[in-house]
């Protein structure tokens, strides 16, 4: 039987009770100094399983949901994604990443804003207003569900004297085409795009809403976000890996995810069809990776 629950880290690993967790990616110093890279937070929500549907002891390559059954998913889901989970279950994952972004530029940036951001796993753009201000470049959003990436794609800044709504951000009703005219308002990411997080070099451009980014930049980003998108990933090994080549050295990584509590298995698949991780191996394969972890806090 194990106990699960949904956490949140900065670049660290999943835990079963409420946690935030952060790992950094060292700068390009001598070995001999110990200094972090990207960090990673992750907040547990306890939730409790008393079956899980598969155990592994070891790495296995293809312990992920089938990209395909995601995309079926959430397209399915997208048109009542955000009532159900802001209104309903009180979702709070985005903000948390986004918290934890914030802090993290007040303790340790001089309060200098990341120069770029990669949110992965966007969805319909929940963490784009609370990143926006903690950006100063280019925010880029990136999903494997069309319909969740149209949504996102209709979020702009409103940047008026008087806010039209907190964090300056409201959804853009105006048609695609619309969308290009030069009083259109700008949107919220510079560029969305489609894709599965372990391809990212075969994204493809939400076209249509007059985004500036036309390709995913090759330059590494300062902050990657993952928010509620690991739980999709039962083996860590390679969504770190791509997270940790996509960072800019001395960047921040905050992913959120489930946990379990320590034990004899890495992860564990649940009768929901998410996965959970033990926080020592999710730490485990992020120092394999070349991150380091900077917090690690439950919720």
């Amino acid at each position: 039987m194990a106990l699960l629950a949904l956490s949140t880290l900065l670049l660290s690993a999943s835990c079963i009770i409420p946690q935030t967790s952060a790992f950094h990616t060292p700068k390009a110093v001598p070995p001999s100094l110990q200094i972090k890279k990207a960090p990673i937070t992750k907040t547990s929500l306890a939730l409790a399983s008393t079956t899980a549907i598969k155990k592994s002891k070891v790495k296995v390559d293809d312990s992920r949901t089938a990209p395909s059954d995601v995309i079926s998913r959430f397209d399915n889901y997208a048109s009542t994604f955000e009532e159900h989970l802001v209104k309903d279950l009180k979702y709070c994952a985005p903000l948390d990443v986004a918290k934890s972004a914030s802090e993290r530029i007040t303790t340790t940036r001089n309060g200098k804003p990341y120069a770029s951001a990669l949110d992965a796993g966007c969805g319909t753009g929940l963490a784009g207003p609370h990143l926006r201000s903690l950006v100063s470049g280019s925010l880029v959003g990136v999903d494997l569900s069309p319909k969740m990436v149209e949504l996102a794609a209709e979020l702009v800044v409103d940047d008026g004297e008087v806010p039209v709504v907190k964090d300056r951000m409201r959804r853009c009703a105006e048609t695609a085409r619309l969308a290009l005219a030069s009083e259109a308002p700008d949107r919220l990411y510079e560029g969305l795009f489609t894709a599965d997080l372990l391809k990212l070099e075969n994204a493809k451009l939400m076209d249509g809403y007059g985004f500036e980014l036309e390709e995913i930049p090759m330059q590494p980003f300062d902050l990657i976000v993952s928010a509620d998108v690991l739980v999709y990933f039962g083996a860590m090994d390679e969504i770190l890996k791509v997270f940790s080549d996509r960072l800019a050295v001395g960047g921040d990584l905050i992913f959120t995810t489930e946990t379990m509590r320590a034990g004899d298995y890495n992860w564990v698949e649940t009768v929901s069809g998410r996965f959970a991780q033990s926080p020592e191996y999710v730490e485990r394969i992020a120092a394999d990776a070349g991150l380091v972890k900077v917090r690690r806090r439950w919720r």
